[in-house]
């Protein structure tokens, strides 16, 4: 199993209905703005769009990935034998230009990875990948240098960096083709491969490491911001899902295999965290299922089952959030977004039932969600499940984040 990462998740709540195309650009006027200035940070390869979700009010910056700690927005491209990386803050003010030789990326480029940013956003992996090598080119966001490339064979993939960038963690696949791996540790500072591989001693005693320890896909990975651990959710051949819990300077993983529900084509699996740290959620709003995993012993906590609404969705846009008070849950399915209490994981209802979501945010109240569908973001009340405006345009759109507004200059 494996771990790590960077992700959203979603729910919802009662399902009132109204949905479709909405009117246009401001949101309700039931709405009350709230008391802690916000910004959506809207994230696409074309273009990030900074939208005021008061007014609807919009700035378009690069396109890129928005840093885990909310002040960089990251570019990547390659331009023939040489890649670019470019990084702006959230005013548009360029703060790194960098030139890499040959053709990197981020590990996403070449499947469901996670982000390449440490925790604490002050560390990124590029990848360049042929037939014979992995190449991992790691970067000091903070003062924009490349600090090393590190080269192995192609078997090698990207899991996480710790906080502090002097360990890399990389995905091994002993046998090409197969969904078994091992978990390997490079030491960055020794500029060196560790031969041990880390695994959950208690679980697993009886594979053959040159096949592989572990056994699934990677789906999505949440991590918090301290780095302390990572948690990546794979599906087993068998379609079990886990959690593999990293522990990023401890050198030792945890296998959460306790979940509720199995992966199937028509599942739309999400995970997110609390945001004290202390909660993982891992809900399938297709099949119906949700675990709470204590993030503190990585044990489940408990398991429930609610009614779904069927439909086709795409597994690879899934989204789930989680109140600021830590009260609900809600999640993104293919018609609708799940609203779930997290004090017995009841489904409390439905909110736009008939809308289409790959990616949501929940305003700091609690108030309205912010749902990215189609080529638009739409408002919906929370304590209706009603649309209540259609706040910006967002064509091309990848993922919504809602941020803290910066006060002053």
């Amino acid at each position: 199993m494996r771990r790590f990462s960077t992700v959203l998740l979603l729910g919802l709540l009662l399902g009132a209905s109204a949905c479709g195309t909405v009117p246009a650009a401001a949101p309700s006027a039931s709405f009350t703005p709230s008391a802690v200035a916000q910004q959506l940070v809207v994230e696409g390869d074309g273009a990030t769009l900074l939208v005021d979700p008061a007014t609807g009010t919009t700035t378009k910056l690069p396109g890129g990935v928005l840093s885990p700690a909310n002040d960089l927005i990251v570019s990547v491209n390659a331009r023939a034998a040489n890649t670019a990386v470019e990084g702006v803050d959230l005013t548009g003010r360029a703060v790194f230009d960098l030139g890499l030789p040959g053709d990197y990326r981020l590990p996403t480029a070449y499947g469901a990875a996670p982000s390449g940013f440490s925790p604490n956003g002050k560390w990124l992996v590029l990848v360049s990948r042929d037939a014979t090598e992995s190449r991992f080119a790691i970067i000091d966001v903070a003062h924009a240098a490349v600090t090393q490339t590190v080269t192995l064979g192609s078997r090698f993939t990207f899991d996480a960096i710790h906080n502090d960038g002097t360990a890399m963690y990389l995905i091994e696949h002993p046998q090409p083709g197969t969904t078994s791996y091992n978990v390997r540790l490079y030491d960055l500072a020794a500029k060196t491969l560790k031969p041990d591989i880390i695994f959950d001693k208690a679980a697993i005693a009886q594979f053959d490491p040159t096949v592989g320890l572990m056994d699934g896909t990677f789906h999505v990975s949440v991590a918090p911001t301290t780095g302390d651990w990572s948690f990546g959710l794979y599906m087993r051949p068998s379609g079990k899902p886990f959690v593999h819990a990293l522990n990023v300077p401890g050198h030792y993983a945890t296998c959460i295999v306790d979940l509720a529900g199995a992966w199937t084509p028509a599942s739309l699996f999400s995970m997110t965290l609390s945001d004290d740290g202390r909660s993982l959620y891992v809900v399938d709003t297709a099949g119906g299922t949700v675990s709470v995993i204590d993030a503190l012993t990585q044990h489940v906590a408990r398991t429930a089952s609610f009614r779904t609404r069927g439909g086709a969705g795409d597994p690879r846009n899934t989204s789930a959030v989680i109140s600021k008070d830590g009260t609900r849950l809600y999640a993104a399915a293919a018609g609708g977004v799940a609203s779930l209490l997290t004090t017995d994981l009841s489904l409390r209802g439905w909110l736009a039932p008939d809308l289409s979501v790959r990616s949501l945010a929940l305003s700091a109240d609690g108030a309205r969600l912010f749902a990215l569908a189609g080529d638009a973001i739409e408002v919906i009340d929370a304590s209706t499940g009603r649309i209540v405006s259609q706040l910006a345009p967002a064509p091309g759109a990848r993922a919504l984040r809602l941020l803290a507004r910066r006060q002053g200059p």
